[in-house]
């Protein structure tokens, strides 16, 4: 309000000096031009001529002269004078200095360098009124400047009348100071009303919200909703009654919030156990068997939740053959985790009561579809290796394609023999083959989760990078050649989200 103030006052009073100064110019700019025209019709004209041959006064000069300085000093003149210009000054025929000695006639006063020169030869000349403003010594002076005529027309001199600008500035400020003064008292009176106007409407009402709203958290605890007293009848009072509706939701969704906090808690907790119990349900000690030496094998599974749907297996039948699985459910989280639990057993008791591959997948498949209102399916690859003699049999349930290294070679897709997926029909038949493993062999079985993983720009891993990175590390064990294809995978990825379970089983064979 105080700025606002300053403000207008400074625009009304620039205002005011910029359009009274230019009346009042204009206003003793007529007020001069009235003497000297008023001098310039009184005087005679054809007399000056004469009085500059003979350089002598007489009775007329006098009651000219006499004349000028009444006018000069009624009208509060500085100076009033006749004059005929001339080259190199003013040349005086009459001069009226109320306060001064007057010049005589035919005095020659040099011109000054601050002296309108040009208005007073433009009159002389052209025979037209000019009005100047000038500084002269100490003095800021304005000049009004009327042509006399003799009876021919012929200008013979001019009547000049010089008028203090100071005193009309002297004006102009008295009355710049009564305007910024009533403005100023105005304004006083119109910020009082306003302040105590605006602190009994807004800013008392505010204070009370902005209290209220600080107490909010710190009530929380409390059994009451807060209440606020405002009743301003506008707007404040709207935001008044939003705050203690606010409030009465606030505490509801803080109450929600402790339940709902409460039970994903308790989920995060029970999913906790799930995903331990997971993962002790699958083989987890590496070396899994350190007294033999026919063989070497190393598995992991990195679910994409806290629970997943794939599953890796691998158990001893009987002394001389292991059995080993790789499966992956449809869906994720509990109910995949469930469901493949569930499969694991049946497939781990199928293979330990002595059927093949084949029967045992056809045996699940049969077991699975008469009870499978969820319509969940599982992929699975099984084999049955002998650890002596390196022969491997196995069967493919809708999975991926095994990898194959040979001793000598690199590792290359196995595109074996693919049967329907376990729970997808009942009746399926599935095909067994027979692979033989040298000494130096190696095979890595997986799930969709490696070949399909993606990144960012939503780019497959894809089969030619999985070989990539099992070539890498083509000589290492099983458990260098996981890493390998894991630090590949996480590279590839990068910050993307995990969108599948990832699980990975290499099984080397040594032979006796």
């Amino acid at each position: 309000m105080l700025l606002l103030a300053v403000v207008l006052i400074a625009g009304i009073g620039t205002a005011v000096v910029s359009i009274f100064w230019d009346q009042n110019m204009q206003m003793y700019s007529d007020f001069a031009y009235s003497y000297t025209r008023m001098a310039a019709d009184t005087i005679d004209g054809d007399r000056v001529s004469g009085y500059i041959e003979t350089g002598e006064t007489d009775e007329y000069y006098e009651k000219i002269r006499q004349l000028l300085n009444v006018i000069a000093e009624n009208a509060d003149l500085r100076y009033m004078y006749v004059v005929i210009p001339q080259e190199n000054g003013l040349l005086y025929v009459w001069d009226a200095q109320p306060e001064h000695d007057a010049r005589p006639l035919l005095d020659l006063w040099e011109y000054s360098s601050d002296y309108p020169r040009y208005a007073a030869e433009a009159a002389y000349n052209e025979g037209t009124e000019q009005f100047k403003a000038y500084r002269y010594k100490d003095m800021d002076l304005a000049t009004a400047i009327s042509p006399l005529k003799d009876s021919k027309g012929n200008t013979v001199a001019i009547v000049a009348a010089d008028l203090l600008i100071p005193r009309i500035r002297e004006g102009i400020i008295r009355i710049l100071a009564n305007v910024v003064a009533s403005v100023g008292v105005i304004m006083i009176m119109a910020m009082a009303i306003y302040y105590f106007t605006v602190r009994r409407r807004i800013i008392t009402p505010l204070e009370t919200l902005t209290d209220a709203v600080s107490g909010i958290v710190d009530n929380l605890d409390r059994k009451e909703s807060v209440k606020i007293d405002v009743h301003t009848g506008d707007e404040i009072e709207t935001v008044a009654r939003s705050i203690e509706e606010m409030d009465e939701k606030l505490r509801s969704y803080i109450d929600e919030n402790s339940r709902i906090t409460a039970e994903k808690e308790r989920v995060n907790t029970e999913l906790s156990l799930a995903t331990r119990i997971q993962a002790d349900m699958l083989p987890n000690i590496f070396p899994a068997f350190p007294d033999r030496t026919e063989f070497n094998i190393h598995a992991f599974m990195t679910p994409a939740k806290e629970v997943g749907g794939d599953f890796y297996d691998f158990f001893f039948v009987d002394h001389d053959h292991m059995a080993l699985v790789i499966a992956d459910v449809s869906g994720k989280g509990v109910p995949a985790a469930m469901f493949m639990m569930m499969v694991k057993s049946m497939i781990q008791t199928q293979v330990m009561s002595g059927h093949s591959p084949k029967d045992a997948l056809e045996t699940v498949n049969q077991l699975i579809c008469d009870n499978n209102k969820e319509g969940m399916f599982i992929s699975v690859w099984l084999g049955i290796v002998d650890v002596k003699s390196g022969v491997l049999i196995a069967a493919n349930a809708g999975h991926e394609y095994p990898i194959i290294k040979k001793p000598d070679g690199n590792f290359e897709i196995l595109k074996d023999k693919h049967g329907f997926v376990i729970g997808g029909m009942e009746g399926m038949k599935y095909t067994e083959y027979e692979l033989l493993m040298e000494p130096g062999a190696k095979l890595f079985v997986y799930t969709d989760g490696v070949p399909e993983a993606t990144d960012c720009h939503f780019d497959l891993f894809g089969m030619d990078r999985t070989l990539e990175a099992l070539n890498s590390a083509a000589d290492a064990d099983p458990e260098g050649i996981l890493k390998a294809v894991e630090d590949a995978v996480a590279e590839f990825v990068g910050r993307a989200e995990q969108f599948d379970d990832l699980t990975m089983l290499c099984f080397e064979y040594k032979g006796e």
